[in-house]
């Protein structure tokens, strides 16, 4: 059991890249033009080939503009700030896409697939902080650790860009932090909360 979580971990955290995520204004965390692109999750919320396609021509999309906007490498903290903001505005954009392209049903176990796999990140966003009932004091707990993983991510992508690391220690850190994040915010939450939140993953993801 704990391979199979490890390995749908991988999934979901693949999708991240180096998107910010702002609390307040994420609707899934990551991107889901790119997590709706792999085949188990596509198996798992049974897509129809018509689905497929639009949700290919999304990814491919949102890869070339994003790609527009990292290219642009700014040498400056107040030019990262400007670009990792833009990064952010097209991945809640196409996100939004994304989401609008499944049915009610799909969108349901999508949250439940990400409540196995991602487990606290799940909480930056606002409607399942609103099911868990968070203090405002959790919420203020769970926006720092955000943004101490933007900082992080910034670091690292600084580093990557400047040729003192590789493409693959770039997304291995990223990935490493998203699980460290993870369990900063679960100890956010109180016993019930996390017994809610158990309660909302739904039958379990087997990933391919």
């Amino acid at each position: 059991m704990k391979s199979t979580c490890l390995a749908a971990a991988h999934v979901f955290l693949i999708a991240f890249g180096a998107v910010s995520l702002h609390a307040g204004t994420v609707e899934f965390p990551g991107s889901v033009p790119v997590l709706l692109s792999n085949e188990s999750v596509r198996k798992d919320l049974a897509l129809t080939k018509s689905q497929c396609v639009s949700l290919d021509r999304l990814r491919a999309d949102y890869k070339s503009a994003a790609r527009m906007i990292t290219a642009q490498s700014p040498d400056n903290a107040v030019g990262r700030k400007a670009a990792n903001e833009a990064l952010r505005q097209l991945n809640a954009r196409y996100n939004a896409a994304a989401l609008k392209a499944l049915t009610a049903g799909q969108r349901q176990r999508l949250d439940q697939v990400g409540h196995q796999t991602l487990g606290g990140l799940m909480l930056f966003i606002p409607r399942i902080q609103g099911k868990l009932l968070l203090t405002e004091g959790q919420i203020s707990a769970i926006e720092k650790i955000r943004g101490e993983g933007e900082a992080f991510a910034d670091k690292v992508n600084r580093a990557f860009e400047n040729g003192e690391i590789g493409l693959h220690e770039r997304l291995e850190s990223l990935r490493a932090w998203r699980v460290k994040q993870s369990e900063k915010i679960l100890r956010v939450l109180t016993r019930a909360q996390k017994d809610s939140l158990r309660l909302m993953q739904g039958e379990e993801f087997k990933p391919a």
